[in-house]
């Protein structure tokens, strides 16, 4: 397996990816292969757009995109998307992505990396086990 920054053409691939992942349980979304990579081309687009992709074969296994903030107390990282193929959840391959991640974002002076994610959901004790932790001051709200 290659761990590599993401580019543009692995856009395709990666939206294919996503949207076989969302639209399976626990999330049960409803992606077309054209939105998610609508989604994705939009996080690719954005100042500070900083992802990997997991590759083996030509196969993506799995990506995390996201883009940098200029914060008051110094640049912050919004990883906005991040999904390993359903067969090989589990296997260490998200560990190695998010540890790449944070080793690259570091080395560009990135204080914090924050995300949103399904409370109570096998991703939010992923992320967890890879030392993200709930911010006590912080809640999402939404209004339709």
């Amino acid at each position: 397996m290659n761990l590599q920054p993401i580019e543009d053409f692995h856009l395709e691939k990666c939206a294919a990816l996503f949207a076989a992942v969302f639209n399976s349980p626990p999330w049960n979304e409803t992606w077309s292969q054209e939105i998610a990579l609508g989604r994705l081309q939009d996080c690719y687009s954005m100042p500070g757009s900083y992802g990997i992709v997991a590759i083996k074969k030509d196969r993506i296994l799995g990506f995390a995109i996201g883009h940098t903030e200029t914060w008051y107390e110094g640049k912050h990282f919004f990883l906005k998307e991040m999904c390993i193929q359903s067969t090989q959840q589990r296997s260490g391959i998200g560990t190695k992505i998010i540890d790449m991640l944070y080793q690259q974002l570091i080395n560009q002076g990135v204080s914090i990396i924050y995300l949103l994610t399904m409370r109570d959901s096998p991703a939010a004790a992923f992320y967890e086990k890879c030392g993200f932790s709930h911010h006590s001051k912080m809640i999402m709200m939404t209004k339709k």
